[in-house]
């Protein structure tokens, strides 16, 4: 009797921690990507190679009536797949930014210039979606090439 009792809790035991390792019990759960993604170069696309900080500033507070802000922007966190184009292809539309409106035709022409990897498109976006009071999340490489596919 002991025998089977001992053979039945064994089975269970081992089934039960056959179920725990699949659904991925006692673990811990990673932190979110964008706690850890590294921004450093997004951060040089801004700064240097895209020249967005020269707009934009810096902070990302851009210059009222001129130039969006990126920081705590409603506009920019709302659609990540328009922030990727614009990245890409600028915009030539009047927008409205946390209230504000900014007149459109400024970004097209200087960033139809500029000539960015995928790669780079997904760093920037993802510096500006996460900086300056910003949780946007994230997009990558693959992402930038269906949406400038479009």
């Amino acid at each position: 009797m002991k025998r089977k009792l001992w053979k039945f809790l064994s089975v269970y035991a081992v089934a039960g921690m056959v179920v725990l390792a699949s659904c991925g019990g006692g673990e811990t759960k990673k932190e979110d990507d964008t706690k850890t993604m590294d921004l450093s170069k997004g951060k040089t696309v801004y700064e240097v190679k895209g020249t967005c900080a020269t707009c934009h500033q810096p902070n990302g507070e851009g210059i009222e009536g001129t130039f969006p802000p990126l920081a705590k922007s409603d506009y920019l966190l709302a659609d990540k797949k328009r922030a990727i184009l614009q990245t890409i292809q600028g915009s030539n539309v009047p927008i409205v930014v946390n209230g504000k409106e900014y007149p459109g035709g400024v970004m097209g022409a200087s960033v139809s210039a500029i000539k960015l990897t995928d790669e780079e498109v997904a760093d920037v976006v993802n510096y500006i979606l996460n900086s300056w009071g910003n949780n946007g999340g994230m997009v990558t490489a693959e992402e930038v090439k269906k949406t400038a596919g479009i």
